[in-house]
């Protein structure tokens, strides 16, 4: 229970950092990043004029947003609801009027107005094939990790509120098969191709996408990322994440991600949440830890959820 208590955190907290530490730079090009910043080690406030301007250094996107309210849902339903689920999404849209947008992409937004709407999650999802659905779904596979079948088929449910898509939910299924794999102590390359192979039942593209990541790990950096992209949308998010995540140990992946440009906090977020269920929480420096907003909060729910997935998979 400790080490999947550690490893439960790990993977919510690396989640939560990288996408603070990709913040300031999301949409920016590689080039410009390492002009600027060089890597990107450290919490930064954005500069004026970026979509992100407002937020501090160490607050966080709609990507650890989301993750937490889907963490939050399967706690107060003493597992996963895709009916309360959408229904906090529905509630989160509302406080967007308030100027707490903190970058909804354009597929969770439209989709979250229908849920306000009145119109039912099965309906809502976008078919625009973006990560939304896989940056947030750590959580099913922290706690279903002793069963594949669930994670990958809750991974998907949790994915249609907002996106539809198949890319969209192969993505979901990816990571979350992954984390379940890797809280389980299974090595990170056997992981990432077990993940693959689920992926690829609902997209192939997206399997043999995860594969390519795989298959560069001994190109350059800069050569990888501009085979594999790293657009919001999913075939090139999560592809990129797990790139990042098998070149680097935990610290650098998160960093290297943060900088390479494009939907850094997604993938920054993706790479930190499959480091920390692998590593656990003792990689993640304490100049991050000591920045990031809520912390104590989000390792509250990590150790909610680590009692959840004890209580199911025993």
């Amino acid at each position: 229970m400790i080490d999947r208590l550690d490893r439960t955190q790990g993977s919510l907290l690396g989640l939560a950092v990288g996408d603070s530490l990709g913040m300031p730079v999301e949409g920016l090009d590689a080039s410009e990043i390492e002009r600027r910043f060089g890597l990107v080690k450290e919490m930064m406030a954005p500069a004026e004029g970026h979509f992100h301007y407002g937020l501090t250094a160490g607050q966080y996107t709609d990507d650890t947003e989301e993750t937490l309210i889907l963490a939050k849902s399967m706690i107060d339903a003493h597992g996963f609801s895709c009916d309360l689920f959408s229904k906090r999404l529905s509630d989160w849209g509302l406080s967007w009027a308030s100027g707490l947008d903190r970058g909804v992409g354009i597929a969770t937004r439209s989709s979250v107005e229908a849920l306000i709407e009145g119109r039912c999650w099965k309906e809502t999802g976008s078919l625009i094939p973006t990560c939304g659905s896989a940056m947030r779904v750590a959580p099913i596979g922290l706690v279903y990790h002793c069963n594949l079948d669930l994670v990958c088929r809750y991974a998907e449910l949790q994915s249609l509120p907002t996106h539809r898509s198949a890319p969209s939910r192969a993505g979901a299924v990816a990571v979350a098969a992954g984390v379940a794999l890797l809280i389980q102590g299974c090595r990170p390359l056997t992981a990432i191709k077990k993940a693959s192979a689920l992926a690829g039942r609902v997209d192939q593209e997206m399997g043999d996408r995860i594969r390519m990541a795989v298959d560069l790990q001994e190109e350059d950096e800069k050569v990888a990322s501009r085979i594999l992209g790293n657009s919001p949308s999913a075939i090139e998010t999560v592809p990129s994440a797990i790139y990042y995540f098998l070149k680097f140990p935990p610290e650098e992946a998160v960093i290297h991600a943060a900088s390479g440009g494009g939907d850094s906090d997604s993938i920054a977020a993706i790479a930190g949440s499959l480091a920390g269920a692998f590593s656990g929480s003792g990689w993640i420096s304490e100049r991050w830890l000591s920045a990031l907003e809520g912390r104590k909060m989000i390792s509250a729910v990590a150790a909610a959820l680590a009692r959840l997935g004890e209580a199911f998979c025993r």
